[in-house]
């Protein structure tokens, strides 16, 4: 989600760069004077904030962004709501379009866009945006009834939710912040805490911070990351007291908490990712289960039995033969025939092993086509194995372009910050130039009316100059906010493209140890097919055996006459035979037995590596649907609250924000104070008229007033400067 978020920020500011020209604009950016130069400096902070829709069927794109915000002070909460438009005109003409937004009933509109028009709870503008013309309009305010916010934010300070403004005290003082917040909208979420850092002040925490920027002449130390859904964020700061500074006042700034949620394209996001999850569930479920014991292996199984049975039973039948023909051979008629049976038998062997050997061809072809089928099943694995691969390094180097793209904003920001930090240290030299020509004036003895009119013009001057200065602290703050989110985005990038290799590395692991399942089941059935046509050559002996020992007793039956040697002879050859065909039956019976163990052990890996991976893919894929129906859902109702007619087509892209800001104390010596007001002096001079009047001490008198400004303005205008800070007007 925040790799296309980011993609179509920096996508429009180049856009904006080329077509309004501000590369230009911020080359000449020094020369510009006066209310020109601040607008020309405002432009330029905030094109990294100009959220842009990309379409290629939308000529008009919106972005609606609703921003729930909370301040806290010490006397309470005030809470605010602040929807907003942003509507850019991609046609080559200009568009009438009406928009507005319906708010919820019982709201207190606080501030609105000029140019509306107001009917019930329906605020809307008719307006006319120029080609290529950028417009925001936005509409702020309260509503008792809404509480619908994403975020569940909680502090406590010093045990309190409600601490004093300002703290008595100085060197030592300890203040202890505990903040929680957690995700109250079920869907994952990024937030961002920023925190001042104060000269004399020590800061403690049990969470480091995820670094520090630079923000005007200030530096900020900052925490960002991603709240997921029902997570929880916690931050503990200490901030001790170790010197107060010459003032003994140090005030501790506020601390702003932001979480956000682009809906839009996270949806894109969870439909990329569903339709990926779907293709590789398809892909999945097209690889077939392997069976325990298929049809041609139990064929094949029950044939290499049988013929175990028959080696055995043969081997036993001529060891039996050789047996009765050693105990009759000295009775020749009963030798004879015993020479008669035996031939028979021995013909009946014949057949038999010859019919093995016709089987074993079948068998041994069986084997191949097995052998061919896991050869086959395991090019695909790997050829899935390099898509995956592929897919990966492809959307790291995406994500690295990004990443570059990021960073060549950093320069543009970092030029900026430097250009308004001069021009603010030149208002001040300026401020105190007319201060000094006021005091100086002051001083002179003329004309009163004269002297009260210069004095006056002087004062507007000195007051315009402080404001300009403000102005220009807080387009710092603008730049340097723009800075601190390029490198939150950087920073997520990275991690996405970490995640994405990590993932992609098990997928690839698990694939390859398939494959080496694989390869060790094919080596297996290779060995049997080896030892089937080491069977083969050895039913080839043992039958050229059986022909030469039918020949013999053919010979045998020939001559009778010397029956008694040549039954000694085929004795024998009995005995031989017997021995060659039961060792062939032993081989037989532990091909089959390792046959049998094999196959069962191969496709029980594989099924299970099958069921293992398909059940996590539709494990994720479920978490991703429900993730979506959520995201639509609260899309949909976000949606409502918009209206918009256009003759043109348009994309809305919805925003939605919770800003929380608490007003930290101001620690202040007390006591260092009334120390100085005890000891101002008063001093009683004549002026030589006949009359007499108070006066006090010239330095004494400064230093009143400085310590009185000091207090005063370090309450007002923090309040002041925290108010208009946390109010987004336009």
């Amino acid at each position: 989600m925040m790799l296309v978020e980011l993609r179509r920020r920096f996508h429009d500011l180049r856009r904006l760069l080329r077509i309004r020209g501000i590369n230009s604009l911020l080359i000449n950016l020094p020369l510009l004077g006066g209310k020109s130069w601040l607008i020309a400096a405002l432009l330029i902070i905030m094109l990294p904030y100009v959220t842009h829709v990309v379409e290629a069927d939308a000529s008009l794109s919106v972005t609606y962004t609703v921003n729930y915000i909370n301040y806290y002070t010490s006397s309470g909460v005030k809470s605010y709501i602040n929807y907003g438009v942003n509507l850019i005109n991609e046609n080559s003409t200009a568009l009438n379009v009406i928009v507005g937004f319906r708010l919820p009933p019982y709201s207190s509109i606080l501030y609105a866009s000029s140019g509306y028009v107001l009917k019930g709870d329906e605020i809307y503008w008719n307006i006319t945006i120029n080609s290529f013309e950028t417009m925001s309009l936005n509409v702020e305010f309260q509503n008792p009834l809404v509480n619908n916010y994403i975020m569940n934010f909680k502090y406590l300070i010093n045990d309190s939710t409600t601490p004093s403004q300002v703290i008595n005290g100085s060197s030592g003082v300890k203040l202890i912040m505990l903040v929680n917040a957690s995700n109250a909208l079920g869907l994952p979420l990024t937030y961002n805490a920023y925190i001042p850092l104060q000269n004399g002040i020590n800061y403690y925490y049990s969470t480091p911070p995820t670094g520090v920027a630079g923000i005007g002449t200030g530096n900020y130390m900052y925490w960002s990351g991603e709240l997921p859904n029902n997570g929880s964020v916690d931050l503990n700061v200490t901030f001790i007291v170790a010197n107060s500074g010459n003032w003994s006042a140090i005030d501790l700034g506020s601390l702003i908490f932001t979480s956000s949620i682009d809906l839009y394209y996270y949806l894109n996001y969870l439909k990329l990712t569903i339709g990926q999850l779907n293709n590789t569930l398809t892909e999945f479920n097209n690889i077939p289960y392997v069976r325990p014991i298929s049809s041609n292996a139990t064929i094949l199984l029950n044939d290499l039995y049988q013929l175990s049975y028959l080696l055995n039973t043969t081997a036993a039948l001529y060891r039996q033969s050789a047996y009765y023909m050693n105990s009759t051979r000295v009775i020749e008629s009963l030798l004879l025939l015993q020479v008669y049976e035996v031939d028979y038998a021995l013909r009946a062997e014949y057949g038999v092993l010859s019919k093995l050997n016709s089987t074993i061809p079948m068998v041994s072809y069986s084997l191949k086509q097995i052998m061919s089928n896991l050869t086959q099943l395991n090019n695909e694995i790997i050829n899935l194995q390099y898509q995956v691969i592929s897919d990966v390094v492809y959307a790291y180097g995406e994500i690295e372009q990004y990443n570059v793209t990021l960073m060549e904003i950093i320069p543009i920001l970092n030029a900026t910050n430097t250009t308004l930090a001069e021009y603010y240290q030149y208002l001040g030299y300026v401020q105190d130039n007319l201060t000094k020509l006021y005091n100086d004036v002051n001083s002179l003895n003329i004309n009163g009316g004269v002297k009260s009119s210069i004095l006056g013009e002087l004062s507007r001057l000195i007051k315009d100059v402080e404001v300009m200065r403000a102005t220009v602290l807080r387009l710092e703050g603008y730049v340097n906010g723009a800075e601190m989110g390029v490198l939150t985005a950087s920073r997520q990038l990275s991690e996405l493209a970490y995640q994405l290799n990590t993932r992609g590395t098990a997928l690839v692991i698990a694939l390859t140890n398939i494959s080496n399942t694989l390869v060790k089941t094919n080596q297996s059935v290779y060995s049997l097919y080896i030892a089937l046509n080491y069977l083969s050559n050895t039913l080839n002996s043992t039958t050229s055996t059986l022909n030469v020992t039918l020949g013999r007793l053919n010979l045998a039956l020939a001559v009778p006459t010397s029956l008694y040697g040549n039954l000694t002879n085929i004795t024998s050859g009995l005995i031989q035979t017997s021995s060659q065909l039961q060792n062939a039956s032993a081989r037989l019976m532990s091909m089959y037995f390792n046959l049998t163990g094999q196959y069962l052990l191969f496709s029980l890996a594989i099924n299970q590596s099958i069921e293992y991976q398909r059940a996590n893919l539709v494990n994720e894929l479920n978490t991703y649907e429900a993730y979506y129906g959520i995201a639509k859902g609260t899309y949909d109702q976000y949606l409502s609250s918009l209206i918009i007619n256009s003759s043109s087509p348009y994309v809305v892209d919805i925003v939605v924000e919770q800003t929380s800001e608490v007003n930290l104390p101001i620690v202040l010596n007390m006591r260092y104070i009334s120390s100085v007001l005890s000891n101002i002096t008063i001093i009683n001079t004549d002026n030589g008229k006949g009359g007499s009047m108070r006066g006090i001490s010239k330095g004494t008198y400064g230093l009143l007033i400085i310590v009185l400004a000091l207090t005063l303005g370090l309450i007002l205008n923090k309040r002041k400067y925290v108010i208009n800070n946390i109010i987004n007007h336009p």
